[in-house]
């Protein structure tokens, strides 16, 4: 006769402290835990439901960054964090976007905003891994692919400079990297970047 898997709190803890205290079912059911008893914790209030499939322990400590990785585990694993949304968390300028933005795979360009404050991007093709960060808890773009993607969205140029000159000034990126991330970008983006670089170096 077999045993039955138990719950292992210790294990859904140490998962979802990956994602800041946010777990998915399939976390909580590798963890012993079935989706009745997930339901019975949200109802005395161990677990808060965040959407379909995605809870988070409300023991866990809370941190400003809390909701970017909630939204992107609503998105799922594939979502990263974008345009002026990774782009203000790299402290360059001084954009505070009143949304999120996320880019997820063309595969999912008919997904639904998990909220009203989520914008979704579509990639053509993979985003490079060299244009993927790791954070705690949520993925971003890395700060030339954030910079491309606001100037092409639309972002005020004056912030795309100074993302630029402060992203160069503090080596938080090279030229190289911008270069790469303009590649089949419209002639307006690559105008308004290459010249923002040139200005930076100055004449010779």
């Amino acid at each position: 006769m077999t045993r039955s898997h138990r719950p292992d709190r210790i294990a859904l803890f140490q998962r979802a402290a990956d994602r800041r205290g946010v777990f998915t079912l399939e976390d909580a059911r590798k963890s012993g835990y079935s989706q009745p008893l997930v339901h019975y914790f949200v109802q005395n209030g161990r677990f808060q439901r965040l959407g379909p499939g995605v809870y988070r322990l409300t023991e866990y400590p809370h941190d400003e960054d809390d909701r970017l990785a909630e939204l992107s585990a609503l998105l799922g694993p594939s979502a990263v964090l974008s345009h002026e949304s990774a782009l203000a968390l790299y402290s360059v300028s001084d954009l505070a976007p009143s949304k999120y933005h996320f880019t997820v795979p063309r595969s999912q360009r008919y997904a639904k905003p998990p909220t009203n404050d989520v914008v979704i991007h579509t990639a053509s093709t993979s985003l490079d891994p060299r244009d993927i960060v790791n954070r705690h808890g949520f993925k971003m773009t890395s700060l030339a692919r954030s910079i491309v993607d606001s100037a092409r969205s639309g972002t005020a140029p004056e912030q795309i400079q100074a993302s630029i000159r402060a992203g160069l000034a503090r080596g938080l990126i090279r030229a190289a990297d911008l270069e790469r991330a303009l590649t089949k970008q419209p002639a307006r983006v690559r105008a308004l970047i290459e010249n923002t670089q040139r200005r930076k170096k100055g004449p010779k």
